[in-house]
């Protein structure tokens, strides 16, 4: 849930930047325009500036806030999945209050983000991702047979660091 709240947040803070960017680029460019002859060089690089600031943020603000809007879209995604329980596209579908190709386009999306690297998708259903371990990453905590020491060992024998007896996991169980 943090690494979408962060791409929310990090969205959030470039729109408004942008925006206001945009906004105090055209006072700029007016200023500047007017200036340029008491100002010289100054007056000439806020005209530039305020040209820049305006151009650009012509396009990257509007941009910007559908992408936010998309981020605020898929943080509902990531809520519904981890803290609501929605274990289904058609509940998913309807808490987002969209139809169910729209919801599964969503979760694709906050799987390829890596927003939801806990899940995994079986058809129209949502799991738990739990992984397959690997047998000798496995540990095992155990009483020595033989002199009755507490040991801990990986795999699918130990040796008693006291005694030197191996434990075997498939003779004990």
């Amino acid at each position: 849930m943090e690494k979408v709240n962060r791409s929310v947040r990090c969205t959030f803070a470039a729109a408004l930047i942008s925006t206001l960017l945009f906004v105090i680029g055209i006072p700029m460019l007016i200023i500047g325009a007017t200036h340029t002859d008491a100002w010289g060089a100054g007056g000439t690089a806020l005209m530039v500036a305020g040209i820049v600031f305006t151009a650009a943020d012509f396009y990257a603000a509007p941009i910007l806030w559908v992408t936010y809007g998309n981020r605020r879209t898929l943080e509902r995604v990531v809520f519904g999945v981890e803290k609501q329980g929605l274990t289904t596209v058609a509940r998913l579908a309807a808490h987002l209050r969209v139809k169910e190709d729209d919801a599964r386009g969503f979760l694709d999306t906050a799987f390829a983000k890596g927003y939801l690297d806990a899940y995994v998708r079986d058809g129209d259903t949502i799991k738990k991702f739990v992984p397959e371990r690997n047998p000798d990453e496995v540990e095992h905590d155990v009483e020595c047979p033989s002199c009755a020491a507490k040991f801990t060992y990986r795999g699918a024998s130990g040796k008693c660091p006291y005694c030197g007896t191996v434990y075997r996991t498939e003779e004990h169980g």
